[in-house]
């Protein structure tokens, strides 16, 4: 491995100047924290084609005064939240790799290396950096406990219907090549983009990889994220995303829960009717028979939507190849 000045490190006998990175920084009030942030990346002393995208999401404070004194390119984002401006920041750049991270000076700009020397070496198409796996360093009070909770239980979720093992699914700082961002079919507004392009990446096949990383305390500015409204709603949309991406499970779970419900009630007009020779206990007949109906129903639309799913994704496929020109 060879090393610069800088620490950055890439494999001997790989050519990397043809590559081009833009790192993107969403912004909403950082004047704290944009300047430091900018000079970091300024010092990185890398073998590429290196540019930095500030995307704004309508600063009141002087956060693109500073942009404009650190020379940095910036633009202001037509629609609101994180989702939105990342989005339209890769539609306005023509670089290679992509590499998203917050502007709240919260992640390591010196660790980026270990997110774009996988990319590099074309052995994964997507890499996270993960505040959880072991061997990250995250300072007390950097992520508040009911956040971590969440976080949890979002990466479990993820990790049960996608068969992964991801750690992180929330983290803002990571790294893809531009094209495959674009393949991502993504529609979330705000903080839950990083869960949907987690899961769509899974979904289309795509490697993602978790590096650990460092995460301190914001400095200087607020958190945009509110622990429970956000919350809901990144858990409204990885439902969704769920839903549309492996429906067999989700609504095979649905109907296994209402079968299992239903099981009591069954049995215990198949005991009343085995004991005493007839069934008295005509309301539980009833429940018992709606719950199993309503279980069968909704593994009916689990089958139909694993069939729409996987005609989509065909579909999708060929015209990617079309596009392409493979088909």
């Amino acid at each position: 491995m060879d090393t610069n000045s800088t620490g950055i490190y890439f494999n001997q006998g790989i050519n990397h100047s043809n590559k081009s990175v833009v790192i993107i920084i969403p912004t909403l009030n950082e004047e704290p924290t944009i300047g430091d942030l900018i000079d970091k990346i300024k010092l990185l002393n890398v073998d590429l084609k290196l540019s930095i995208l500030v995307v704004d999401g309508g600063s009141t404070d002087n956060t693109l005064d500073i942009c404009r004194r650190k020379n940095v390119k910036f633009m202001i984002q037509k629609g609101k939240g994180k989702g939105n401006a990342m989005r339209e920041a890769v539609d306005q750049t023509d670089a290679d790799i992509v590499v998203f991270i917050d502007g709240d000076g919260t992640y390591s700009v010196a660790e980026i290396e270990s997110l774009i020397e996988p990319l590099l070496e074309y052995k994964y198409d997507m890499v996270v950096g993960s505040r959880i796996l072991g061997g990250s360093k995250r300072e007390k009070g950097s992520i508040a406990g009911f956040n971590v909770l969440g976080n949890t239980i979002f990466n479990k979720t993820i990790n049960f219907a996608m068969k992964s093992s991801i750690t992180d699914s929330l983290s803002g700082y990571r790294a893809l090549y531009a094209k495959t961002f674009k393949e991502l079919i993504l529609f979330s507004d705000s903080f839950e983009i990083e869960v949907e392009m987690t899961v769509e990446a899974l979904a289309k096949g795509f490697k993602i990889l978790e590096v650990p990383i460092s995460y301190s305390v914001r400095k200087g500015s607020y958190t945009k994220l509110n622990p429970l409204n956000d919350g809901i709603r990144i858990a409204k949309s990885l439902l969704f995303i769920l839903m549309n991406v492996n429906p067999l499970k989700f609504f095979g779970l649905i109907s296994l829960a209402f079968f299992a419900v239903g099981m009591y009630p069954g049995l215990y007009v198949l005991n009343e009717k085995i004991f005493t020779g007839e069934i008295i206990s005509m309301p539980s007949v009833v429940f018992s028979s709606l719950l199993f109906v309503t279980g069968m129903i909704s593994l009916v639309v689990g089958l139909l939507s694993e069939l729409v799913v996987r005609s989509r994704r065909r579909i999708e496929y060929l015209i990617t190849k079309q596009g392409s020109g493979k088909y």
